[in-house]
């Protein structure tokens, strides 16, 4: 079993376990800018002086002339805080941040602070799982196309069993479709599925499906949880007489 198949299998368990506890980032945010955050942020709390004044910090937080490095700084300090009036502050800022550059970072200290907020006051474990492409209402955001062998144009009939197909499985499992876009030789889909759903493997399985009205489909996994993938990147992937070898292999999470 692959290392990344056992740590799926044991975040799984424990949101089973305890899905009360389990965190989703939401928006849409670069897994790059993540890292920075955390990154900042744990620099900037171990140099910082241990009594940190929260009033103060709120305060500077809702200054219109205060820069951006500085709010960057008052929203990491605070998200470090297991204080509500901490947390009902980064919240505030981030309903409608004064600064648009910040709605990511807000977005982290938000999320950041609830999760210490919910440790300190239940004592218990709690679980952030962030993606690239964020979740909603306790589920991960997918986007994967569908594309047809050797480049094909689909016809509107194979348009038609891949929408009742995958709308079909979809049900199934409880995977909500956000978006469904068609090129003439590819399907796009942004989707929500449950932590506990192996999405490769509905998608597989639902390819293998319309792939029995003629085998139109190439079967190979194109489907990602770290970014929407432009028309120019599906193309490169695409382009190469049809296949997905070499440089163009297959995209998986």
């Amino acid at each position: 079993m692959k290392r990344k198949d056992v740590i799926f299998n044991r975040l799984v368990d424990l949101t089973k376990e305890n899905k009360s506890h389990l965190h989703i980032l939401e928006e849409t945010i670069p897994v790059s800018e993540q890292f920075e955050y955390f990154n900042f942020s744990k620099k900037l709390r171990e140099d910082e002086d241990e009594h940190i004044n929260r009033n103060y910090l709120i305060s500077l937080l809702f200054t219109p002339e205060l820069s951006i490095l500085e709010k960057k700084k008052c929203l990491s300090l605070l998200a470090g805080i297991p204080d509500v009036a901490a947390y009902r502050a980064i919240e505030t800022y981030h309903s409608s941040p004064l600064e648009e550059e910040l709605a990511n970072w807000s977005a982290m200290a938000l999320v950041e602070s609830r999760i210490l907020l919910n440790t300190d006051l239940t004592g218990e474990q709690q679980i952030f799982v962030s993606t690239g492409l964020g979740g909603h209402n306790g589920k991960l955001r997918y986007f994967f196309v569908v594309a047809s062998k050797n480049n094909l144009p689909y016809t509107t009939l194979q348009n038609e069993i891949i929408e009742r197909e995958f709308r079909f499985q979809f049900n199934l499992s409880g995977i909500e479709i956000e978006k469904e876009e068609k090129e003439a030789h590819y399907v796009t889909y942004l989707v929500l599925a449950d932590l506990a759903i192996d999405i490769k493997d509905v998608v597989d399985a639902t390819i293998k499906e319309c792939n029995q009205y003629g085998n139109f489909i190439r079967p190979e996994s194109m489907i990602t949880n770290t970014k929407i993938l432009s028309k120019e990147e599906i193309e490169k992937h695409l382009a190469v007489n049809g296949s997905t070898s070499g440089d163009n292999g297959p995209i998986e999470i």
